[in-house]
């Protein structure tokens, strides 16, 4: 730093520019040294120096430098998102750079969190959506990582009431995840079915042959209808329904359905004991004691007595890698393409379980929505 700093003034622009991927600016900034990062961000621009992949990283370093301290901060999120949106912009013209924009992504992602929070995601509309379009445009091949960010831009739309490019969005969206991340392909299709995105009649023809999705179907009817005060009559006939498809999930004769299976099981005993069916709750959660679930640590045990139904998870501390500083973090993927290793789903299972039963419990944590991510590396 100090000798870029007196760097004389005779000698080209081209060796001033800092052009090497260990330049101050960036390293700085992970070692808690923001003041050091932004002098060299700023010589940086100030120099002209050629157009390399080292702008985008530029834009990407003062992205993080004025980051907003809280969702009161507007004016910083502006900034910071326009910073992330030039690097992006940049990125995107040049197959080589591609990976810049997977980077801008996550780090925007890791920047934009405290925004999920009820009256607070409209904020993300306008960037996330152009973000998405982007990670389209150049087809990066991280496609679970696009179907997270259209998932979360989906709930922008229904948070901030914008219905119609809500089911807009899904006619693209939902093809998109059903063909290349069919495990998340419930989660779209539930938020569907829930705020009428899509004809009833193709909701219904989509559920056919699929025992989740029918699970599904009349769980998420029941909330819309929940959410309008319009619950029907014949509530409890059609939560035993729902436990009725879900004895036709044989976890035994197929393992890998084991997780979906004790997913909505925890889904319709939270919306029964919602709708004071205590009776159909308890058959759930009854029907969770008979799963014996070892799977990377998981454990679930459901055990009913006079003073009502407990259900603990059992998760087992694991250590990570220098890499992952945080849970579920991605790891950096570098130019050549080198994959980051998927999130284990068990994880995802224990935290949307967590979420479900937060009604049970007192916490003074805040969920969190998506996993952490982390930078590709070049």
């Amino acid at each position: 730093y100090e000798l870029i700093k007196s760097a004389k003034v005779g000698k080209s622009e081209v060796e001033r520019a800092p052009p090497c991927p260990w330049c101050p600016r960036g390293r700085c900034l992970q070692m808690g040294r923001p003041e050091v990062s932004a002098d060299c961000v700023q010589m940086y621009f100030k120099v002209k120096g050629p157009v390399t992949q080292f702008l985008g990283r530029a834009h990407l370093c003062r992205a993080q430098l004025c980051a907003p301290q809280s969702t009161d901060h507007l004016e910083e999120f502006e900034n910071c998102v326009t910073q992330y949106l030039k690097a992006i912009n940049f990125a995107k013209g040049e197959p080589r750079y591609y990976f810049l924009v997977y980077n801008a992504s996550v780090l925007y992602w890791q920047m934009a969190r405290p925004f999920l929070k009820p009256g607070h995601r409209h904020h993300l509309i306008p960037s996330l959506s152009q973000i998405v379009n982007v990670l389209t445009q150049i087809e990066d091949e991280d496609k679970e990582w696009r179907a997270e960010l259209m998932l979360e831009l989906l709930e922008c739309y229904l948070q901030a009431g914008r219905k119609e490019e809500a089911a807009k969005f899904c006619s693209t969206a939902a093809p998109f995840i059903k063909s290349n991340v069919p495990q998340k392909y419930r989660q779209i299709f539930s938020l569907m079915v829930r705020h009428e995105l899509m004809d009833e009649l193709q909701l219904k023809e989509e559920k056919k042959n699929s025992v989740s999705l029918s699970v599904s179907f009349l769980i998420n009817t029941l909330q819309g209808k929940m959410d309008k005060n319009e619950l029907p009559e014949d509530v409890d006939s059609i939560l035993k329904m729902a436990y009725r498809h879900l004895s036709y999930y044989n976890h035994q004769r197929f393992p890998s359905i084991r997780e979906e299976k004790m997913l909505l099981l925890f889904e319709l005993a939270h919306l029964s004991l919602t709708l004071k069916c205590v009776d159909i709750s308890s058959d759930c959660l009854a029907e969770l004691k008979k799963i014996e679930s070892k799977v990377s640590g998981f454990a679930t045990t459901a055990d009913s007595g006079s003073t009502g139904t407990r259900v603990s998870l059992d998760v087992k501390a694991r250590e990570r890698k220098s890499r992952s500083q945080s849970r579920g973090q991605r790891a950096p993927r570098c130019a050549a393409g080198s994959r980051p290793p998927c999130v284990s789903r068990v994880f995802v299972l224990c935290a949307v379980a967590s979420l479900w039963l937060l009604p049970f419990c007192i916490c003074p944590f805040p969920s969190a929505s998506v996993a952490d991510a982390g930078p590709r590396c070049h």
